[in-house]
This record gives structure tokens, C-alpha cells and sequence, in this order.
């Protein structure tokens, strides 16, 4: 130890390296304890109380009445294994009894009675007190009112089993009127809201009441028939961490399948532990594949730099070592005099390193993990520490070793001979077979395991070997050439660097550490970009509100009156058919949609997005009550099959404001006629639109002729008559089938319609007005459903009905929607059909401002519209983001950091282990009339290419690494159901990690250069060893 006081930089430097090298193995298990730790945090204060809780309850059923009395509640706590009792707080007993009413008549309530230990606590009375002895019970304020059941009254209920097997009477005393207070402890059960509730499936039913609370007396006196008996254990958070989540899951699921004795009533669990359990092992089993695949990197690099580092600084103590076997020490000798030298301060940097980890340990899950994180210090950390022990021993017993070992003749030479040809050494060859050839394996799919999370490393390992051996033979043939040419400068810089081993050392050190860098840059932003994307295709937009109404058109006119132009608002339908499978069908406006709506990866044209215009017809519109039409010229007959005439049947379809048709029936034509008027009541106060002209008569019988309709007039009391164009023809659009027959329109003037029937008589046939949509055209994501002929199929429409549809395009993924989707215009599916109750109508925000959410939820209440929930991109995001893959991620940010810290730490151990022999040689130029200046850049020359290239190698194999690699990184927690991956290279984060490198890297040789070349002064030609 005493002749490191003589190098204390190298001291220093080995030291460093060690403990960064102790600190990474130790850091990586304190972060995965940590991560373990978060995730269980965030899932249980995220989780229900039901999901959180376990509740045991019995309840007989009547094929186990016989089997015995009902068990009491401490009986059913027991059931729990008293192993995890100590995770729960104190269990809730309670019970549960019918309380009909009698007589039970249809105006007695029937309800539940219940009593819960504790429960005084968690009430509050508005009058009264709580129950304490038998009979006595408190009723919330809506059956005061409903019932009548204020203080002091009093009902009667069916009460406990005679001995006789009949039914007693109790009589229960109102004592108090509660109000419930909101906590976990009443398992997200409401006592309230059923008050006067009618429950009927067609005939007569009494109301019910709320939820009544008792004393337990009154079930231990068996005053009442208790139902059923519970227990319920709520989780205590303080005492539950991972391992007591992960053993909870399973006993819980146990407890839940569990089957019962033959006869005896089975215990009823009810909880979410078994699946909160399984979902956060799932995601401990993914972080198994992120955290090693990054710190097996930052680990490989931290062992090759300690190695590299530590021959270099053996190769420096030749001469001492073959001083030692010339005076007898033989090699054992040798090898100890460098042991004693080096293993110590290797070994003691284990406990700076461990330090250094236990810091990182407790800041780093700080910044990066979400809630109060626990800190551990478990077996993982100290085993750690031990390989890290085991580990920096081998390494510096073998490096010791190469240099012990070499012949005496070879030790004294100062640069140890080395082939200067294009041979591969035999150590050199056998690691890159071994390393690429593990490569080969992985990129070709044919590798997994541990092995395969080091393939990223190794194949840097590779590159930087192989450019490191061609970079030697390559310098010193360039050297030569440029000192035949007369430069000097450049030709001295070349040879040197061809000349020291520090070279070849450097260049694969900086490959690896800018691989590593490269590497966990493009995985951070790839990870980040993906769950971004995620994000967005599963929220559809900034914000979305749905709304609890199917009025869609009060709906629209809400967000027309605030945002007119449809920036920042847009309606959404959602059509869901029955069956799994079926397509859902997304009905959007699309001006404001495409403005709107999320689309990761880029959404359609607006080429694309004119083609779902709907018709650019105005309707026909009239406003009334009453209904005037004049039908002229008909030539109007149908024949029965027969051969005789029958009625033929004229009608109109109106649509009126909520999109419900009117079929309308005009009269009926049985033979021609020159003139009918026709009169009728209509339900048109507020306007409807005339959507069709049809004929129908028997099935069977065919239809001919013509008919003319003019003087369409609508009126009503408050509004004088309105006359109604029906014509020009163009306004409607011939129908034909080959089945029914066909309805063609003509017309002399606009203000008359002449209609031309010719049909079968096997359903009636409609000439539509062209402002109804015939065939509505589609975006569609994914495949057309079956039956569907060339773009043509069928749609799920507002109504529910099938709609004739055309595909106008397709789509990768459609915004917050399944794989399988069709985007139609709102208008057109609106037209002419009215929305379902079963529709889910939404407003999309283009912007997640609570203002403008305060500004709509107020103007939709106004009309009587109550807003169902809202979800915003900020809350999906954050619920990727709050996962172990994505903390898995967030290493690759330490691990680029660490991995460059460490290469610039390499550049000063080589400068450090050689900084007399270098400064020697540019003393020797210096005194051999070299400008200060020349040297200067010939001290940079020697090392800033060798960074330059390893930079450069180490970026190409990093980003081909990653290509391989990200594929087996876990990026969510589980798979969104529409994915959006994409593992293409993030060229920024690429890019800033190059300029990175070359900054710090290069500048450190700049810096360590003109540093060494300071150092050039005439006396060091006097120094020896």
C-alpha cells in the first residue's frame, strides 16, 4: 500500500473504477427492490376497497337450512389464516336480516337490516341516537319522509324461528335517523337511495326501503332472522408490501376455492387480491427482463474498463517486476509483490462502492418511482456485494498473473513487444468468436435468457476488438506515409498512437461505453414514445366526456353555441352491436374530428375525410300540426294475383327534430282518380323533414302508374300555412330493386312531383329524398364483415338498423376504438334515424382545459343532461407511466450516464498510468526543436482519434443493438388491445447521444492532452524509474 502513495492518481482511478463497479451490481437489485415496492403502492392505493378488502360472508341457501345454525361472525373472521391477519386491520362483523315490513301489504317497504361492529362511529344522526340495545333501530331521512318513520315509531317485521318452526313477530323501534359517512369501512356498500323504489317485473310490487342498522343484541336475542353473518377485513397499506401481496393473492384465492364440508354452508370470499397479485408478478416478471438487460450492459463495461485499466497499470510495473525475479522472487513472488499492490485498494473500493449504491438507492427512486418508496437492504444487495468481491479478486489475479508469467527478457523491454501485422491474437480471436458468435445467435432469433440480455454488449465488445486491432497497423501505416510527405506533426501523432497500447485499449473502451450510451438513449425514448402513443390511441383525444343522454340534438346545439366553429369541441357516436365480434361503427363530425381526435402515426387527408361528406341536398322542410296535399292524375291500380283490383296505399315519411320517423299514410287509390285531397294530423310542431314518398298494397299484388303531388301546405294554430315545394325531381332519388320493382320521379315545374310505381307488391317501395344518405360512406379499420361484395356492406346505424355502406378508405386504428371499426359522418348516420338509448354519445376536447369542461358541464345541465364521466390523455398516460416497464426504462438514463462517466475515467487511468513516459517523449521533441505548439496537438492527436472512432463505432453498434434487442423489452404492462408499436430508432435522442459522447469523451482527451503536453518540460529527460 505504501507505494501507491507514490501514484495516487492511479490509486485513485482504480479505486473509482472498482467502486463504479461495485456500486452498478449493488444499485441494480435496491431499484428492483424499490420498483417492487412502487408498484405495490400504486396498485393498492389505486385498487376499490372491494378489490383491496377481503369480506367473508354466509349466507344459507335453502338446501342448506338443515346443515346447522348460522355460524357467528368471529367464527367466519376465523376462516382467514391467522399467518395474514397482521396485513388487515381488525376484521368488521356484522349481520344481515330481511325487514319486510307486515303485513306486507303492497304499500309496506321490504329492505335490509344490518348491523356492523363499529358502526356508530361511522354514522352520523340528524335526530336520535344510535341503536345500543334489542329492538331499537335507525332509519335514514328518506324513509322519514317517504314512510313516515320518525323518531319513536315503531314496525313490526317477520322476527326468529319458534321452536315450532314458525315465524315470530318483532317489533322494531325507530331511535335515530343516520346519515352515512363515505369510507372504506362500509366496503363501497350505499345504505341510502332505495327509498320508495319499485322493483316490478310486470305485476304489483311493494317499495323498498334503506338500509336499516340494529344492535347486535338483536340478533343474539334472535329478535330478528338473521339472513346471513359477515366479516370483512380491510388491508392495512403500513404493513403490506410486495412479498405479503404476492403470498396474500394466493391464500385469498385458496380461502375463495376452498370447498366446504358435505352439508355445511360454503363461505362466500369476495375480494380482488388474487388478481391485484397476479398483475403485479406479471410486471416483476417483465422488470426480470429490463433492469438486467441494462445493467448487464453498464456491468460487462464496468468489468472490460476494470481489466483494460488494470493490465494497463501491470504493464507499467515490467521493469519492477522483472527487478523481483531477477533477485530470486521467482514468479509466485512477482505475482504477490503486485498483488499486494493492487488487490487491496480493489477491494477496499467495495465499500465506497456499496455507499455509493445505497445513496443512489435512496435519491434515485425518489426522482424516478411515484409515493414514499420503503428502503431495503435485503440478501440481494449483499450477495451483490460479494460477486462484486469475488469478481474484482479474479480480475486483478488474472491481470497480475499475464504479467507475471512473461520471460524476464521480454519484462525489461519498457512497450512489451506486439505483433504489428493484421494477425488476430489468439486471446483477441477467441473473444470475438465467442462474443459474435452469441451475436449471430441472438439476431437470428435462436437465443433467450440471461445470455441474451449481454448480446447488445457483446456485439459493441466485438466491434470495438476488431476496430481496435485494424487501428494499430492502419495508424502506423498512415504515420509513415504522412512523415514520407513531410508532415511532421500528423506522421509523429500516428506512430504514437500505432506505437502505445493505451490506443487499442481506448477504442474498444469507447466503443463499448458510446454503444451503451446510444443504446439506452434509443430504448428510453423508444419506451416513452410508444406508451405516448398508447396513450393516445386509447383516450382519442385530450379529453372526452360521456354524456348520459341520447339527445343528440340538444347535445349538438350545446357545443354549436360554444364553440361555433368546432376547434375545440366535437360530438361522437358510438355504435356498439351485439356479439363480440361485431364492428363497431363511430359516427364523427369530420371537420371537427380531424382536428381533434388523436391519430399516433398521422391520421387520414382531408381528401380522405371529404369523401364521408354526407348529400349536399337541403331537405324538404315542413313546420306544423296539420297536413294538406293534393294527389292529381293518378293512374294508381294494383292487382291481386287473381286478377282483381285492390287499394293501392299512398304515405309520406316524415323525420322529425329527435330523428324518429314518421310514417305517414296519405289515403288509399282504388282505381285512378283526377284528384284526391288528403288531410291529416301530424306531429311536426317543431319541424320535419319529408324524407320519402311510398306505395304499398297487399303482398302479392303488382302496382302501376303515376301520380302527381302538389300544394304540400303545412299549418298549425300558432302559424299560418305554409306551402311546400315537392319538386324539381332532382331533389330525389329513383329506387329500384329487382326483387320489389321501382319508384322513378319527374316533374314539369318546382313545384310538383310526379312519381312513377311499378313494383311487385312484396314490400312497399320508398323513393327517398336525396337528402337521406342511400349508401353511407366509411373509413374502415380492419377487415369488412362478412357478406360484404368489392368496398359495398352493411353498417349498425343510430337506430340500430342496418345501413348500406361504402368503404371510401382504409385506416390503421381508429381513435379510442376497437381494431375492427367504422368511421362514418354523424350527419349522414343522423339523417333520417334517431339515437338508441344503448348509442354512447361523447364530446371530445381538443384541449384538457377545466374550464372549458366546467363551461360544457353547466350549459349540458342546463338542459337536463348529466355527464356520465370523463377521461383525459394525462390519466392514461400517467397510468403507463406508472408501471415497472416503464421504471424499468427510466435506468437507461443512469445507465448512459454511468457508462460515459466511466469511459472518461478510462482516458485519465491512461493518461495517469503513462504520463511520465509520455511527457518524456514530448520533452525529447521539445528539445529537439519541436514548437510547444506542434506538440500540443501532437499530445491530442495521440488519443482525440481514437475517441473519434470508438464514438463513431460505438453509435452504429448501439443503435444495431437496439434494433435487436427491443424487440424482448417489455414496454407496458400489458398490451393495449389496438397496438401502436413502434421500435423504429429515435434519431434524436440517437443523435444527442452522439454529440454527447463527443463532447464529454472529447473534450476529455482535449483537456488530457494539452495537459499531458504542459507537462513536456527538459527535465523529465532526467528522470528514471
Amino acid at each position: 500500500m505504501r507505494r501507491w502513495r507514490y501514484r495516487p492518481l492511479q490509486a485513485a482511478a482504480v479505486a473509482a473504477l472498482a467502486a463504479l463497479m461495485t456500486a452498478c451490481a449493488a444499485f441494480a437489485p435496491l431499484y428492483y427492490r424499490a420498483m417492487q415496492q412502487a408498484l405495490t403502492d400504486i396498485t393498492l392505493s389505486g385498487a376499490t376497497v372491494i378489490d383491496t378488502s377481503v369480506q367473508l360472508s354466509m349466507t344459507p341457501g335453502d338446501e342448506f337450512y338443515d346443515a346447522g345454525p348460522l355460524p357467528q361472525p368471529e367464527q367466519l373472521a376465523d376462516q382467514l389464516p391467522a399467518a395474514y391477519r397482521s396485513d388487515f386491520h381488525e376484521p368488521i362483523l356484522g349481520y344481515a336480516a330481511n325487514a319486510g315490513v307486515l303485513p306486507g301489504g303492497l304499500t309496506d317497504p321490504y329492505g335490509d337490516l344490518i348491523w356492523r361492529s363499529g358502526q356508530c362511529d361511522h354514522l352520523s344522526f340528524t335526530d336520535g341516537a344510535c341503536p345500543a340495545g334489542p329492538g331499537e333501530i335507525a332509519v335514514s331521512a328518506a324513509d322519514v319522509k317517504t314512510f313516515g318513520l320518525d323518531v319513536g315509531s315503531s314496525v313490526r317485521i317477520a322476527g326468529g324461528t319458534n321452536q315450532n318452526g314458525s315465524s315470530s313477530v318483532a317489533r322494531l323501534k325507530v331511535v335515530g335517523v343516520y346519515e352515512q359517512q363515505v369510507s372504506d369501512y362500509w366496503f363501497g356498500q350505499s345504505l341510502t337511495g332505495r327509498s320508495g323504489v319499485v322493483i316490478s317485473t310486470g305485476a304489483p310490487a311493494p317499495p323498498q326501503h334503506d338500509v336499516w342498522i340494529t344492535s347486535r343484541d338483536s340478533f343474539d336475542n334472535a329478535l330478528v332472522d338473521a339472513r346471513s353473518s359477515s366479516a370483512g377485513y380491510l388491508i392495512d397499506d403500513d404493513a403490506v408490501g410486495v412479498d405479503e401481496l404476492l403470498a396474500l393473492g394466493p391464500a385469498v384465492d385458496d380461502l375463495a376455492h376452498r370447498r366446504p364440508d358435505v352439508g355445511v354452508t360454503p363461505v362466500k370470499v369476495v375480494s380482488g387480491l388474487p388478481d391485484l397479485a397476479h398483475g403485479v408478478q406479471e410486471q416483476i416478471d417483465q422488470s426480470r427482463v429490463t433492469v438486467p438487460l441494462l445493467m448487464a450492459q453498464l456491468c460487462l463495461l464496468a468489468i472490460v474498463v476494470l481489466w483494460l485499466v488494470l493490465l494497463a497499470i501491470t504493464e507499467q510495473r515490467r521493469p519492477e517486476v522483472a527487478l523481483a525475479r531477477l533477485r530470486g522472487r521467482g514468479r509466485r513472488g512477482a505475482r504477490r509483490l503486485l498483488l499486494d499492490e493492487l488487490l487491496p485498494i480493489t477491494l477496499l473500493a467495495v465499500v465506497p462502492g456499496a455507499l455509493l449504491a445505497v445513496l443512489a438507492a435512496w435519491v434515485v427512486p425518489k426522482v424516478l418511482l411515484p409515493g414514499s418508496v420503503r428502503f431495503e437492504l435485503g440478501w440481494p444487495f449483499l450477495a451483490a456485494l460479494l460477486a462484486s468481491a469475488v469478481v474484482l479478486t479474479g480480475v486483478t489475479v488474472v491481470a497480475v498473473t499475464r504479467v507475471a508469467r512473461e520471460p524476464v527478457e521480454r519484462l525489461l523491454r519498457r512497450v512489451p513487444p506486439r505483433s504489428t501485422g493484421w494477425a488476430l491474437g489468439a486471446t483477441d480471436a477467441i473473444v470475438i468468436a465467442g462474443a459474435g458468435g452469441i451475436v449471430v445467435v441472438f439476431a437470428t432469433g435462436g437465443l433467450d435468457g440471461p445470455i441474451a440480455l449481454a448480446a447488445p454488449g457483446l456485439l459493441a465488445i466485438v466491434v470495438g476488438l476488431v476496430l481496435a486491432h485494424l487501428t494499430t497497423p492502419t495508424a502506423a501505416l498512415y504515420g509513415r506515409r504522412q512523415l514520407r510527405r513531410g508532415r511532421v506533426r500528423v506522421g509523429v501523432s500516428m506512430l504514437d498512437a500505432a506505437r502505445s497500447p493505451a490506443t487499442r485499449r481506448i477504442i474498444a473502451i469507447v466503443t463499448l461505453a458510446s454503444a451503451l450510451a446510444v443504446f439506452s438513449a434509443d430504448a428510453l425514448i423508444v419506451g416513452q414514445r410508444n406508451r405516448a402513443t398508447a396513450a393516445a390511441q386509447q383516450a382519442g383525444a385530450p379529453r372526452v366526456l360521456d354524456v348520459d343522454s341520447n339527445d343528440l340534438a340538444d347535445i349538438r346545439a350545446v357545443l354549436a353555441d360554444i364553440d361555433p366553429e368546432g376547434d375545440e369541441l366535437t360530438p361522437v357516436v358510438r355504435v356498439h352491436p351485439p356479439g363480440d365480434d361485431a364492428p363497431d361503427t363511430l359516427a364523427v363530425i369530420a371537420s371537427s374530428f380531424r382536428k381533434i381526435a388523436l391519430f399516433p402515426g398521422g391520421g387520414p387527408s382531408d381528401a380522405l375525410w371529404d369523401k364521408l361528406a354526407p348529400p349536399d341536398a337541403e331537405p324538404i322542410d315542413i313546420t306544423g300540426t296539420e297536413l294538406d296535399i293534393d294527389a292529381d292524375d293518378s293512374t294508381l291500380t294494383s292487382k291481386r294475383v287473381d286478377n282483381k283490383l285492390t287499394p293501392v296505399t299512398l304515405g309520406l315519411d316524415l323525420v322529425n327534430q329527435s330523428g324518429e320517423t314518421l310514417h305517414t299514410t296519405l289515403g288509399t287509390f282504388a282505381s285512378a282518380s283526377a284528384h284526391r285531397h288528403f288531410h291529416h294530423l301530424v306531429s311536426c310542431s317543431e319541424g320535419c323533414h319529408v324524407t320519402g314518398v311510398w306505395t304499398s298494397t297487399l303482398p302479392g299484388a303488382t302496382i302501376e302508374g303515376a301520380v302527381t303531388l302538389r300544394n304540400l301546405t303545412a299549418r298549425s294554430d300558432t302559424s299560418p300555412a305554409q306551402v311546400v315545394p315537392l319538386g324539381p325531381a332532382e331533389q330525389w332519388t329513383k329506387f329500384y330493386t329487382r326483387e320489389t320493382g321501382h319508384v322513378s320521379p319527374s316533374s314539369t315545374t318546382p313545384d310538383e312531383l310526379t312519381v312513377t310505381f311499378q313494383g311487385q307488391g312484396v314490400s312497399p317501395m320508398t323513393m327517398q329524398q336525396r337528402w337521406l344518405p342511400t349508401v353511407v360512406p366509411a373509413l374502415v379499420a380492419g377487415p369488412l364483415p362478412p357478406g360484404g361484395s368489392g368496398n359495398q356492406f352493411t353498417l349498425t346505424g343510430l337506430d340500430g338498423g342496418v345501413q348500406p355502406a361504402a368503404k371510401v378508405g382504409s385506416l390503421d386504428r381508429v381513435p379510442a376504438s376497437e381494431p375492427n371499426t367504422f368511421v362514418t359522418d354523424l350527419e349522414s348516420l343522423q339523417r333520417g334515424r334517431s339515437v338508441l338509448a344503448t348509442d354512447r354519445v361523447q364530446v371530445w376536447f381538443g384541449d384538457d382545459d377545466p374550464a372549458l369542461l366546467d363551461q360544457v358541464t353547466d350549459a349540458l345541465s342546463d338542459r337536463g343532461i348529466a355527464v356520465a364521466q370523463t377521461t383525459t390523455l394525462r390519466d392514461i398516460k400517467r397510468s403507463y407511466d406508472e408501471s415497472a416497464a416503464a421504471w424499468s426504462l427510466q435506468l437507461a438514463a443512469l445507465v448512459g450516464t454511468v457508462a460515459l462517466l466511466i469511459a472518461l475515467l478510462v482516458l485519465v487511468v491512461s493518461a495517469v498510468s503513462g504520463w511520465r513516459f509520455r511527457t518524456r517523449d514530448f520533452a525529447a521533441l521539445r528539445m529537439s526543436g519541436v514548437p510547444i505548439r506542434s506538440i500540443r496537438s501532437v499530445a491530442v492527436a495521440a488519443q482525440f482519434p481514437a475517441v473519434l472512432v470508438g464514438v463513431t463505432a460505438g453509435a452504429l453498434s448501439g443503435l444495431f443493438g437496439a434494433q435487436l434487442a427491443m424487440p424482448i423489452v417489455p414496454l407496458f404492462a400489458s398490451a393495449p388491445e389496438v397496438s401502436t408499436l413502434d421500435l423504429s430508432a429515435a434519431w434524436g435522442a440517437v443523435v444527442l447521444a452522439v454529440v454527447l459522447s463527443l463532447v464529454v469523451l472529447g473534450a476529455g482527451s482535449v483537456i488530457i492532452g494539452r495537459a499531458l503536453a504542459s507537462r513536456a518540460e527538459l527535465r523529465r529527460l532526467r528522470e528514471t524509474l
